[in-house]
């Protein structure tokens, strides 16, 4: 099996030999994976959840927003499974349900109960100014797992491409619509996920598919919003709605069954975003076209693996091969600049394929798909341990 990834020389789609080993090994991990979840403690203190290998040589403390969805709990698998192989004692993880002080009091927990390096999934961008300041203060960095920091510096931003994201969902529909209405159905624009993927979306599509107008409607990440601009959407065009690029998986739940109502079902292009079982499902079923997957396997490993690093003292800058992505490289947001691996992420079809487009933000103008069928994907690897990707367990 093979953990395919879009290739072009010189550019961020090629692979180095560095992440094309440690993507080998991740992918016998994945496939021996039980896929279940942690249940892991909301609590602010972290010795009562502690997880994984209580011998281990180095203390790293976890601090999730959530686990309460199918990504998240194949993400603290992997990390258990991953930190049981790198000789990691886990602090947690503790999990701050959207709350952005408790987050900060956590992290200031993790701390003082030994972490030497901090993995956080931050509530916002820029929510975390007091847990970074008072980690620094005790010599501790953190690592910030799909999320820019924007308010003060940490160790490395371990964050899937976005850019890529709104690339690839241009290459598929440009490739396939030539005319009438695309919806876009952004998430939050003043996040760093949203803007990136709707931006390059944008350029993309502006660049490779001029005749086609889109339909810009912002959702705030809000599934019943995308749901009703959809039906809007349908409603006002019909059959001159050919695509819908979906930025984010769960508004698919809504729009599927409304384009079979409408009888526009395999009429109209679906592209979302997440790579969960379901839209493993659909791809097969032929119900959506293609999903970015979001790879928690590779977010789990390479920040366990930062976070490493920065507990050993080692110093790494933009430039150096990468995990995810063939190098290291700086990322900014609200006028803080951190070091980060914007991790390549598969971009899944039915079957692989290969598009040509005219390149935007200097990215490669090729782009080349993963099969469905690829079992080292992580929604497949999940899905196959919940009774099946089309299986309601696994959602």
């Amino acid at each position: 099996m093979t953990l395919r990834r879009r290739v072009g020389a010189g550019s961020l789609r090629a692979t180095s030999a560095t992440a094309a080993a440690v993507a080998a090994m991740m992918i016998i991990a994945a496939c021996s994976s039980s896929g279940s979840s942690s249940n892991a403690s909301s609590s602010s203190s972290a010795s009562s959840s502690s997880s994984a290998s209580t011998t281990g040589s180095t203390t790293i403390g976890v601090d999730l927003t959530y686990n309460d969805t199918a990504f998240w709990a194949a993400y603290i698998n992997y990390e258990t499974q991953y930190a049981a192989q790198l000789h990691i004692k886990l602090l947690g993880p503790l999990l701050a349900a959207a709350n952005a002080s408790l987050q900060n009091t956590q992290i200031e927990t993790l701390v003082n109960e030994g972490a030497k390096a901090i993995i956080v999934n931050p509530e916002t961008a820029t929510s975390l100014g007091p847990a970074i300041e008072y980690a620094a203060a005790h010599h501790v960095q953190l690592i910030s797992v799909d999320t820019i920091v924007g308010v003060g510096k940490v160790y490395m931003v371990v964050r899937a491409s976005n850019i890529l994201y709104g690339l690839d969902a241009c290459a598929y529909i440009s490739s396939k619509v030539k005319s009438g209405y695309v919806l876009d159905l952004e998430g939050d624009l003043t996040s760093s996920n949203g803007a990136d993927r709707t931006n390059a979306f944008d350029a993309c599509m502006a660049a490779n598919d001029p005749a086609v107008h889109i339909l810009k409607d912002p959702t705030v990440w809000v599934e019943a919003t995308a749901v009703t601009d959809a039906q809007d959407a349908v409603n006002a065009y019909g059959s001159q709605l050919k695509a819908i690029y979906s930025q984010w998986s769960s508004p698919d739940t809504g729009i599927l069954p409304l384009l079979k109502g409408k009888s526009l079902a395999g009429k109209v292009l679906v592209v979302s975003d997440d790579g969960v079982p379901f839209e493993m499902c659909d791809i097969s079923n032929g119900s959506i076209n293609a999903s970015q997957s979001q790879p928690a396997n590779l977010y789990a490993y390479w920040a366990l693996k930062y976070a490493l690093d920065a507990a050993n003292g080692v110093t790494l800058s933009a430039g150096q091969p990468g995990g995810g992505a063939p190098t290291l490289q700086m990322v900014t947001y609200a006028g803080d600049t951190n070091l980060g691996d914007p991790i390549v992420a598969p971009f899944v079809t039915k079957a692989t394929q290969t598009f040509t487009i005219t390149p935007v933000d200097g990215q490669s103008g090729t782009v080349t798909t993963t099969s469905v069928g690829d079992t080292a994907l992580w929604g497949n690897v999940y899905g196959s341990a919940h009774g099946g990707v089309c299986s309601s367990s696994a959602s």
